[in-house]
């Protein structure tokens, strides 16, 4: 039984929409086997006005990379098809500087690949079945950023990689390896899935994000990020859609099995805290895939403990999951509609964050 938010909480919420910090949003926490779960605010603002509810669908951003990418990763680990060592010299033809990177420098972001490149301004010009293979070729043939291992910078490249070798193990698209896997989570297709478009969910529980000058339209089911955009939709560092339920439902199956309270399908707890507990030589605020709390200035406030695991996405969503303390917060919101500009988002997050956790008792 879904419960109430705390009336500060919600005060907070409505603060947001009406400072036009996000047009509206869904809250989702768990805790105590409680769950508290309601949607504010408007998930388009034109051509017509139409108001946020629990079964929006919100552009997941970034939070593809550990709610699908790292998934399923972890999958083809249970399954004894790849290790964590394994380099990407395994998979792809790749020059010497590259040589050395593994799956694991990849999922912590320490790989050598710089952050992000704007391919598709250069890739659109190219026969769409081309694409993908291009952009893999040039992504391959990146200059050294710094040496692997050595530092940590969030890259989109390495995640774009990680979910083309998802494809070539599995020999199945990352879309196709992605819904099996979640099904047999027991997690609806219809509550996390890319493309909502090509399966027909009704538009009107698609939440809009950027009036995009570069695409002349409305973005409303179609993926912002414009590199996963241009080769059709799907790639390892976006394209899913979501719920807050949706995310929420996942990310407790996680938490739990990595309790040791309920290993289900392919997930242990020695899997679990394989990517959760991961320490970077560098004492980075990665795990496998997952961020942590950064030690000032984190989205997660002040209140999450220092073991929490978490990320962020570009059109305004986020989770954060605190196993010692046993909550999970997801923040879905279009905060790019109809600009991504000015960014108010960053910092009422944190003082959300802080909020939550003081109504909850810590």
């Amino acid at each position: 039984m879904l419960e109430p938010l705390p009336g500060p909480v919600k005060e907070m919420l409505k603060r947001g929409v009406a400072e036009r910090v996000f047009p509206g949003g869904v809250l989702a926490i768990w805790h105590q086997e409680k769950i508290f779960l309601e949607a504010l605010g408007w998930q388009e603002f034109f051509p017509r006005p139409l108001k946020a509810t629990p079964e929006t669908l919100y552009d997941l951003a970034s939070l593809t990379k550990p709610l699908s990418t790292t998934l399923s990763i972890m999958r083809l680990l249970a399954e004894g098809k790849i290790s964590l060592d394994n380099r990407l010299a395994d998979f792809f033809l790749v020059p010497h500087w590259f040589s050395s990177v593994t799956i694991r420098m990849l999922l912590a972001h320490c790989g050598g690949f710089p952050g992000y490149r704007p391919y598709f301004a250069r890739l659109i010009t190219y026969p769409f079945e081309r694409r993908l293979s291009i952009l893999e070729t040039w992504i391959i043939k990146e200059p050294l950023a710094y040496p692997p291992g050595k530092k940590h910078i969030y890259s989109d490249l390495g995640f774009f990689l990680l979910g083309r070798m998802v494809e070539k193990v599995s020999q199945k698209s990352l879309e196709t390896y992605f819904e099996e896997t979640i099904s047999r989570l027991g997690i609806s297709g219809s509550e996390l899935l890319f493309r909502p478009l090509k399966k027909k969910i009704p538009t009107a529980r698609l939440a809009a994000t950027e009036a995009c000058p570069w695409r002349g339209k409305l973005l409303k089911g179609e993926v912002h990020d414009e590199n996963t955009w241009v080769i059709g939709g799907v790639s390892g560092q976006a394209g899913l859609f979501g719920t807050a339920e949706g995310v929420l439902k996942l990310l407790l199956i996680l938490l739990r099995a990595y309790k040791g309270e309920e290993e289900k399908a392919f997930l242990s707890r020695s899997l679990l805290q394989e990517f959760w507990e991961w320490q970077s030589p560098s004492q980075a605020t990665w795990a496998l895939g997952f961020d942590r709390p950064s030690l000032k200035n984190s989205s997660a406030g002040e209140r999450f403990s220092p073991r929490s695991l978490g990320h962020l996405g570009f059109t305004g969503p986020s989770f954060w999951l605190d196993p010692e303390k046993e909550i999970i917060v997801v923040f879905l919101t279009n905060r790019v509609h109809p600009r991504r500009e000015p960014n108010k988002l960053k910092a009422f997050r944190p003082a959300l964050h802080n909020l939550i956790l003081k109504e909850l008792g810590f």
